[in-house]
């Protein structure tokens, strides 16, 4: 094993007979890089600067009455950090020690950063082991770091003190202190990248993640959570916010008894309207070997999974209802053709024709009744051909426009172009106009006005054909349940004539919007696309 002395010894030879130095003059060092660069390498060990520098002030503490000045370096031996005792601070400055100045053999002779850098070891030079007579009054002590996974050198920590004060034990302090720093560095850099691949995995879940602390305190949480209940940061963290209210009775039991919850369904407000998410909560405790610390809790929005649940229900009733609609279509359809022919037939010859009247029209009732389940059960099936929606719809407000004199109702049709062409099943469209205008009119029954409105140009996507009354209006509830079979707000209604409008209108790929009020009218608008 080579010792401190070969060392030494070669770096002098190389001084004299490589580097032409003489040991007799004072070496003279100047920074040899930019004040940019020195804050650059500076940077580059900022995280390892804070830890060197927090572990060489406790060994300046138990170094107590030594006067001693700490250099740190980078790889390249450039000075990043320097700082000690003021007297020794003085020498320093006189030889121009400072940062960005980089200790290089050619320059400063036999010193212990770069034969630390080159032999990857500690060293200590102690008065003449310097090959300059300069710094025979002084003892250095080097140890290099390194806290790479590769074990890569990072750079130097260095010691330095008058020779009175030098002490063997001085480089195993040292090197003692550099075990620790290399230690931390290495557990920090873990704890970061620990850090770095537990916020991806908690950010990238769809899962809302929750953590508290021992005392239910709220520490940690992740933006699905921010997501699912559509609160940011601050609203999250509000003592009194109602969400956290909800949970916090889970959280508590989990605390206080250890308990593990899982699957609890809970309903979260979202906004003042009243809008709810329906979530699954999960709940376990933290522990600390056999203390519990905190809680971990994480949310599944199911809002959605019950939203198509509940639409699948619906679908089966609807598939349900269209067997039975087929079934009953076909057993009672026949007859009620014959009775109301054989009653036609009867009405001729009898004089009690008030009565034929009422037969008649109570059988073409449950004809009507028939047909709309047939039409039901059957997927719509869609004439489309090009037709000019303006002259549609005029036409149909004229064709409703005598019913609307009876009624006492003002009927208007307002468009701001009379050239605006669609590829719709004109019949189809035609019988949803028919209907929701008929709607209007009986939602006045002291009279009104009407109006009928197209909103859309030939350059937008769309076209949207709005119908406004002034009628007795709905309230949120009926409005949300409108297009489901069976569900009507009239008195004689089957309930069956809105859902096969919705069914056309979707058969055209377009949708029906409807706003309304009770007490304040109720708004229509029918929005199909340009091309379907």
């Amino acid at each position: 094993m080579i010792d401190f002395g070969t060392y030494i010894q070669q770096s002098k030879r190389n001084c004299e007979e490589l580097h032409g130095l003489d040991p007799t003059k004072a070496p003279e060092l100047e920074v040899g890089i930019s004040r940019e660069e020195v804050q650059q390498r500076k940077q580059s060990l900022e995280q390892a600067l804070h830890v060197i520098q927090h572990f060489m002030q406790k060994l300046l503490y138990y170094m107590g009455g030594t006067p001693t000045l700490v250099v740190t370096t980078d790889i390249d031996g450039y000075i990043v950090d320097i700082y000690g005792d003021p007297s020794i601070m003085e020498m320093v400055d006189s030889i121009g020690i400072q940062a960005g100045v980089k200790f290089e053999e050619k320059e400063v002779g036999t010193n212990s950063i770069s034969l630390a850098l080159r032999h990857k070891e500690p060293i200590a030079l102690v008065g003449t082991d310097h090959f300059h007579h300069a710094l025979s009054g002084v003892a250095c002590y080097t140890a290099p770091f390194s806290y790479s996974d590769d074990n890569r050198l990072s750079g130097t920590v260095s010691i330095m003190t008058t020779i009175e004060y030098a002490n063997h034990f001085h480089l195993g302090l040292l090197s003692s202190a550099v075990d620790s720093i290399e230690r931390e560095l290495r557990l920090q850099e873990k704890n970061d990248k620990l850090e770095i691949l537990n916020q991806v995995l908690i950010n990238s879940t769809p899962l809302g993640i929750m953590m508290t602390d021992e005392h239910g305190e709220l520490i940690e949480y992740n933006t699905s959570l921010e997501q699912i209940t559509e609160s940011n940061v601050n609203q999250v963290l509000e003592k009194e916010h109602k969400q956290i209210d909800i949970i916090r009775e889970y959280i508590d039991r989990v605390l206080h008894n250890g308990d593990t919850i899982n699957n609890v369904e809970i309903t979260l407000p979202i906004n003042e309207e009243g809008d709810t998410k329906i979530c699954l909560l999960d709940v376990i405790p933290l522990y600390n070997g056999e203390k519990i610390i905190g809680a971990f809790a994480q949310f599944r929005d199911m809002t959605h999974y019950y939203e198509l649940q509940q639409q699948l229900i619906e679908s089966e009733k609807l598939s349900t209802l269209g067997k039975f609609g087929a079934g009953l279509a076909h057993e009672i359809r026949n007859p009620l053709t014959s009775i109301i022919g054989l009653t036609q037939l009867l009405k001729e010859n009898n004089n009690q024709n008030k009565y034929l009247d009422i037969i008649i029209g109570e059988l073409e009732r449950i004809q009507s009744l028939v047909n709309q389940f047939v039409l039901l059960r059957k997927p719509t099936d869609l004439k489309a051909e090009t037709c000019n929606i303006p002259t549609l719809i005029q036409n149909t407000v004229e064709l409703m426009n005598s019913n609307a004199q009876l009624q006492n109702i003002d009927i208007q049709f307002d468009s701001p172009h009379s050239d605006l062409k669609l590829d719709v099943d004109h019949a189809k469209i035609k019988q949803v106009l028919i209907n929701f205008i008929k709607n209007a009119f009986e939602s006045m029954p002291n009279g009104g006005k009407v109006r009928i409105q197209l909103i859309g140009t030939p350059k937008e996507n769309e076209v949207r054909i709005s119908i406004q009354d002034q009628g007795v209006g709905m309230t949120e509830d009926q409005v949300s349940k409108l297009g489901k079979p069976f569900f009507t707000t009239k008195e004689s209604g089957m309930g069956m004539g809105l859902a096969i409008c919705f069914d056309i209108i979707k058969a055209h790929q377009g949708d029906i919007k409807i706003e309304s009020e009770k007490g304040e009218g109720t708004r229509v608008d029918l929005v199909l696309p340009k091309e379907a």
